[in-house]
């Protein structure tokens, strides 16, 4: 077994779930490497300002050299990562006396799991990974173990740099009204809500409507998968011990399948949520957009700032919400997102980046920026919150009472693969531009936008579920008069058989065929594919289109923007259909695409490259 970061070289982080025992046991340098790195850089409570520590001058060699080291980081900390390290890469060291360059590479867990075990082929390559928690550590373990190669990370142990309890975001008013922040509110009392008949009518408030859940694909988010962990949990009434067994039991599925029927879209970050929550208040429509989004607290804390991305550079760039959110602690228990710090194996990683490793988590573990988590709105390493986490700003800091055990490895696969049978089930449309413009080749490649975009479409098809029913059409046209649109395999079931082949084939065959020419009829053409989709809306799935051009409309005639937008929010109150939408290449309109996904409660997603579109298409799929 490789040699990982043991107590005798950094001591250990806090544990899951308690505070350690232990002190740090540091080498006198890396002791002395803390103090300096901390004298003078306090924060005062509540400030929200990062350290800002002495840069190393220009003319100040490094005798020893420069070790870099990559960390690749969950996104939903890495912007206040990357400012942890420009100030350790400035003027910090480690124990031997090298410099230290730490690099910031921000990835959502499920992403970052993925491209780990598949041996991480593009660059910079980690030498430290940081998911939101420590449940993706033995997922990663367990697949590389399927692939003959484990031993990259460790398991257990893994010392944390932050931690931020994982909670139910709901609007103020509608938290109040099931008795926040006395009450113990449960994911039963919201499955109650979320299958009553009378919505939100049964706590007097009918103007609401329905109980509408937003939730993360747990394949990708961290607030996805322990999410639906917890569902079971509730589901049997225990907080530990969870097995296989227990997951396919059919008294958990019947649980885990009503509260994922409450979910009126799924999303790959828990920002996209609450990122679209905040324009959507800034339209007064704050209460209809969602009912609740399951996310971490310190989110719930940075929204109501004006800063759903938690992104430090933005504080203070959009007014505080009107209706802020508020964090709803289970009461049959729930995880805490505890941010490990897992340095990679040798020879993965060598001694010198080991040694760099080091030095920069006892930095990220000193006293000034533990209290810099906390001003940002994580809980420090031991779980403490800061003095700004009070109810005003959506936070119970005495609250969780109730943690649940992180499960096995076998636990969490038998989870995310019951979750593909038990998520609300896709009625949509693929709708592709196949314009003249699509025919370019890309810079430095005989590939053209197309073939890019037709491959990562193939590719996509096996995130789908043999219950999803899914079409596919082409849109090119732009000529007065002429269809702009193609219906090249209709909406049906991925395990049914259409022109005597299965449904998967005959996509697979419709998109190898697809060639590109003409004008971008793309207004005309998403119009009638929301039609087609409105046309056969079923309130038991999540009817939606995924929208992929590399352009901006220019059909002769039809439809304007105005119009579109109209049509497309005409209906949506009853019957919402969003629109998912991928702008591909430099000549794309994202502006005009992002305002359509906006008005339908979609999603937008930027592709620069054909090299993007593969990870681009498969998230812009998890919203659905």
């Amino acid at each position: 077994m490789p040699r990982h970061l043991t107590l005798a070289d950094i001591g250990r982080g806090a544990s899951r779930h308690r505070a350690p025992r232990s002190r740090w046991l540091l080498p006198l340098t890396g002791l002395l490497l803390v103090l300096a790195l901390t004298a003078g850089a306090a924060v005062a409570p509540g400030a929200r300002s990062l350290l800002t520590g002495a840069r190393r001058p220009a003319d100040a060699a490094c005798p020893l050299g420069v070790t870099p080291l990559v960390v690749v980081a969950s996104a939903d900390k890495s912007a206040l990562m990357k400012r942890f390290a420009a100030d350790f890469s400035a003027t910090g060291q480690d124990e031997s006396g090298r410099c230290v360059h730490v690099t910031i590479v921000p990835r959502s867990s499920g992403v970052a799991l993925t491209a780990l075990a598949a041996g991480w082929t593009e660059e910079p390559r980690p030498d430290v990974w940081s998911p939101s928690g420590s449940v993706w550590l033995p997922l990663l373990e367990a697949r590389l173990a399927t692939a003959h190669r484990p031993g990259l990370v460790e398991t257990s142990g893994v010392p944390s740099m932050a931690t931020s309890p994982l909670v139910v975001a709901m609007p103020r008013p509608m938290a109040v009204a099931l008795g926040w922040p006395t009450a113990q509110i449960g994911w039963a009392d919201l499955l109650q809500l979320a299958t009553g008949r009378a919505g939100w009518a049964a706590f007097g408030h009918p103007e609401w409507g329905p109980f509408l859940l937003g939730k993360t694909n747990p394949n990708f988010s961290h607030a996805g998968l322990e999410g639906t962990i917890a569902t079971y949990y509730a589901a049997l009434g225990r907080t530990g011990g969870l097995t296989p067994a227990d997951v396919a039991s059919a008294q958990s599925r019947r649980f885990v399948a009503g509260v994922e029927q409450s979910v009126v879209r799924y999303g790959d970050t828990t920002t996209t949520f609450l990122s679209d929550w905040l324009r959507a208040d800034t339209a007064g429509r704050a209460m209809s957009y969602l009912s609740a989004v399951v996310t971490e607290e310190n989110v719930v804390a940075s929204y109501n700032d004006g800063n759903p991305t938690a992104d430090p550079a933005q504080l203070g760039r959009n007014p505080k919400p009107h209706v802020p959110l508020v964090s709803i602690y289970p009461r049959e228990g729930t995880f805490t997102a505890d941010h490990p710090y897992a340095v990679l194996a040798e020879p993965w990683v060598t001694p010198a980046k080991r040694t760099a490793a080091a030095a920069f988590l006892a930095y990220l573990r000193s006293p000034a920026v533990q209290r810099s988590f906390q001003a940002n709105n994580f809980r420090n390493a031991d779980g403490a919150a800061g003095a700004q986490a009070t109810p005003a700003v959506g936070v119970l800091p005495n609250q969780p009472t109730h943690l649940l055990e992180v499960p096995p490895a076998a636990t969490t696969t038998a989870v995310l693969d019951g979750w593909s049978q038990l998520r609300k089930t896709a009625d949509m449309i693929s709708l592709i531009d196949v314009s003249g413009s699509m025919a370019e080749p890309v810079p430095g490649s005989s590939t053209t936008r197309l073939a890019a975009a037709k491959q990562a479409a193939v590719e996509s098809l096996d995130l789908f579920t043999d219950h999803d029913e899914v079409g596919l059409w082409s849109f090119s046209g732009g000529v007065r008069g002429v269809q702009d649109w193609t219906e090249r395999v209709p909406i049906g079931p991925m395990d049914a058989v259409v022109g005597g082949r299965p449904r998967r084939a005959a996509m697979q065959a419709a998109l190898a065929g697809l060639t590109a020419s003409g004008n971008t009829g793309l207004y005309n053409s998403l119009a009638a594919a929301h039609r087609a989709v409105t046309a056969r809306y079923r309130a038991d799935r999540i009817n939606a289109i995924v929208l992929l051009t590399d352009g901006r409309n220019d059909a002769v005639g039809g439809l304007t923007l105005d119009q579109l937008l109209a049509e497309l929010q005409r209906d949506q109150a009853a019957h919402p259909v969003p629109v998912i939408t991928i702008a591909y290449g430099p000549d794309a309109d994202q502006a005009t695409l992002a305002r359509i996904a906006r008005a339908t409660k979609g999603a937008a997603y930027v592709a620069p490259g054909p090299a993007d579109i593969p990870k681009v298409y498969a998230a812009a799929l998890s919203n659905i």
